[in-house]
C-alpha cells in the first residue's frame, strides 16, 4: 500500500463528508497488525489510539505507520480506558478536519470487510450514529453477554425511545461534532451504551448495520472487560439515565427537543414493532413485557388518587412506556372516577395500543 503522506481529509465530491478509521489499542499485540492492514484497504486514513499498553502493540502500530498503513498514532498520557481513549482520538480527528470516525476494535472481533459498507452509510448520513448489530447470533456467544446485551437494549429503549439491537457493539460510525459536545459519566465500557441515549436526546439519528458475530476460541480471546468491575458501573449508569430521563430538561437545542418529543409521541401511540426475529423487535417486545408488568403491579398497589395517576402518567410518558402501561398503572384512579375516563374505554385503548404493535409492519 502506498504511504499516506497527508492524513487530512479529502473529499471525493464537493459535498461528501470525509471519514477516518479509529482503532483504540490496549494490549492487542496478537491481532493489531491484521486489523490495521484489513481496515487500511478501504482507502481512508487509519489512526491508532495507544491506551498505554505494554505488550508491544504500540511498536507494531509504529512500524505500520512507517510503512504507510497507519496515518497517525494518538498516545494517551496514561491508561484512560476505552472511553477516554475514544474521546482523545475523536478530538484529534476533529482537529484534523474529519467529520466522521469509524471505530473498530483491535481484538479482531469485527469483520474488517464491513468497514466499506459502514463508510457508505456514514458518509451518506454524517450526522447519524451508526451502531453495528451482530446478527445472526453466534452459537459460541456467551449467554451472560447475550443477557447483558438485551438488558442494555431495553434500558436504552426506556431512556430515549430508541430500539437498538446491539447496544454494546463497539463497531460504530461516530458523528464527531455531536459526540465531542456530549458528555458522559462512564469512564469505561458503559460509555458507548450511555452515548446512544445521550446522542438520541440531542436529536441525533440512530442507525444500524448488520455485521457478522465473530468470537475467537476462549484460549485466544483477549478481553479487558471485567465483569465484577464493569457490570456494576453499567447498572449504575442505566439507573442514573432513567432518573435523568424523568427531568423535563430540554437537551440538544431546538432540533434535539423537537425530535425527542416526536419520538415520545410516536411511542405513546404505538408500542413499536412486536413481530419479527430481529434484535430490534426483541427489544420492543421485552420492553413492552416489562412495561405492562410494572403497570399491572402499580395498578394493584397504587391508591385511587389523582396524584398517583399523575405520577404514573408522567413516568410512563418520560420512559416511553406508551398508553397501555400508563392506563394500567392509573387504573385505581380510573375505577374511582369512571365519569372522567370510563374503564371500558381505558381497556379498549390499552388493547388497541398493544394490537397496534402486533399488526405493525416488520422492520
Amino acid at each position: 500500500m502506498p504511504p499516506m503522506t497527508d492524513p487530512a481529509p479529502s473529499r471525493s465530491s464537493g459535498t461528501a463528508p470525509c471519514g477516518a478509521i479509529l482503532v483504540p489499542v490496549y494490549e492487542n499485540a496478537t491481532t493489531i497488525e491484521s486489523v490495521l492492514r484489513g481496515v487500511a484497504v478501504h482507502g481512508r486514513p487509519v489512526f491508532v489510539v495507544d491506551d498505554g499498553g505494554r505488550d508491544g502493540s504500540c511498536e507494531i502500530a509504529a512500524a505500520l505507520e512507517e510503512e504507510g498503513v497507519v496515518a497517525g498514532i494518538v498516545r494517551c498520557p496514561r491508561n484512560l480506558g476505552k472511553a477516554g481513549a475514544l474521546r482523545l482520538g475523536f478530538a484529534r480527528l476533529r482537529e484534523l478536519g474529519f467529520e466522521v470516525a469509524i471505530a473498530v476494535d483491535a481484538d479482531g472481533q469485527h469483520d474488517v470487510e464491513m468497514v466499506g459498507p459502514m463508510l457508505e452509510i456514514a458518509e451518506a448520513n454524517p450526522g447519524s450514529l451508526v451502531v453495528g448489530c451482530r446478527w445472526p447470533l453466534h452459537p459460541d456467544q456467551p449467554r451472560r453477554n447475550l443477557v447483558g446485551r438485551f438488558f442494555s437494549n431495553v434500558a436504552i429503549r426506556a431512556h430515549a425511545g430508541v430500539s437498538v439491537g446491539d447496544a454494546p457493539c463497539g463497531f460504530r460510525s461516530w458523528p464527531l461534532d455531536a459526540t465531542i459536545r456530549t458528555r458522559g459519566r462512564s469512564g469505561r465500557y458503559a460509555w458507548e451504551q450511555e452515548m446512544i441515549t445521550r446522542l438520541a436526546w440531542r436529536g441525533v439519528r440512530i442507525d444500524r448495520i448488520d455485521i457478522p458475530a465473530i468470537y475467537h476460541p476462549r484460549e485466544t480471546r483477549v478481553s479487558h472487560y471485567r465483569f465484577r468491575r464493569d457490570w456494576p458501573e453499567g447498572i449504575a449508569i442505566y439507573a442514573w439515565l432513567l432518573l435523568v430521563a424523568l427531568l423535563p430538561i430540554p437537551r440538544g437545542g431546538r432540533e434535539g427537543v423537537l425530535r425527542c418529543w416526536r419520538r415520545r409521541f410516536a411511542r405513546l401511540l404505538s408500542p413499536g414493532r412486536l413481530r419479527g426475529g430481529r434484535p430490534e423487535a426483541w427489544t420492543d417486545r421485552l420492553f413492552v413485557v416489562v412495561a405492562i408488568s410494572v403497570g399491572l403491579v402499580v395498578g394493584a398497589v397504587a391508591p385511587p388518587a389523582a396524584w398517583a395517576a399523575a405520577i404514573a402518567g408522567w413516568v410512563g410518558w418520560r420512559w416511553h412506556a406508551g398508553l397501555g402501561p400508563i392506563l394500567l398503572a392509573a387504573s385505581p384512579w380510573i375505577r374511582a372516577n369512571p365519569e372522567t375516563i370510563p374503564l371500558d374505554v381505558a381497556l379498549t385503548v390499552a388493547a388497541a395500543w398493544l394490537i397496534g404493535g402486533v399488526l405493525r409492519p416488520r422492520a
